[in-house]
């Protein structure tokens, strides 16, 4: 009874803060730049939102505010922060990618369109694992990467915020290992997927690969073996082995004269 009777308080204080808000929010708006100069309040505020949710931020993110959490402070027609004319381009941006979206799919009505969420995630910033991580990783070493990662993969996990999925560090660990300046760095990513990803065959092939750029054919074998064991079947992984074994050149290429 007391948890219903909590969850029933915080949800009158939720709809109590709503109703603030709307009250706080002009009935006319003086400065609209993209949107239609007559568009409806509700419409307005439900565009509002939408975007709120689709970079995980609060109005104050892009409104000039005195107090950002006091809505009678707000300055809504104000143009005083970049974030605001940045919102601008990018609904603009979005216009006209769905314009040619709805050139290129004419026949198909129910075509999907871009919108702020297709790149921010719910983020603020529309960032991929490896902007994230990779920067960090090449400035403060393995150890500070590896904790950013464990970081982000606690607070976001099961949002679209980022790829935390068995593939994403070996493909940043695959771009990493063509520069012979990175390897070590996609090793320890490789070595940091195997935390979560123990059974992951592709991570495995992926650190072979990398041994085998670093020249140590030995670890790299015995690597790819590890691979095989969890993968016996995967033709690829099978396919790309013989072919190292074989000098680097595809299985059935005979030798040069």
């Amino acid at each position: 009874m007391k948890i219903a009777h909590r969850l029933t308080l915080a949800c009158a204080a939720l709809m109590l803060m709503v109703a603030s808000a709307n009250a706080q929010i002009p009935d006319k708006f003086t400065n609209l730049k993209v949107l239609p100069k007559d568009t409806p309040k509700p419409e307005l505020i439900k565009i509002m939102r939408q975007f709120s949710g689709d970079l995980g931020v609060r109005c104050g993110h892009c409104h000039y505010a005195k107090s950002p959490e006091d809505f009678s402070t707000f300055n809504f027609a104000s143009d005083q922060k970049p974030e605001k004319e940045i919102a601008r381009s990018m609904m603009k941006l979005a216009h006209e990618t769905n314009e040619s979206i709805d050139k290129i799919f004419k026949d198909d009505p129910n075509h999907l369109k871009v919108s702020c969420f297709t790149c921010h995630h719910g983020n603020e910033k529309p960032e991929t694992i490896a902007d994230a991580i990779v920067p960090v990783l090449k400035k403060d070493g393995a150890d500070a990467a590896a904790t950013r990662y464990r970081d982000l993969r606690k607070e976001y996990y099961g949002s679209a915020a980022y790829d935390f999925t068995e593939w994403a560090l070996v493909e940043v660990a695959e771009d990493m290992r063509k520069d012979p300046a990175q390897i070590k760095n996609a090793q320890s990513l490789l070595n940091l997927n195997l935390e979560f990803y123990p059974q992951s065959a592709p991570t495995y092939a992926q650190l072979g690969e990398s041994y085998l750029a670093a020249g140590d054919t030995t670890t790299s074998m015995t690597t790819f073996d590890k691979a095989v064991q969890i993968a016996p079947d995967d033709p690829r992984l099978l396919c790309r082995i013989e072919q190292i074994k074989s000098g680097g050149k595809m299985p059935g290429t005979p030798p040069k004269k």
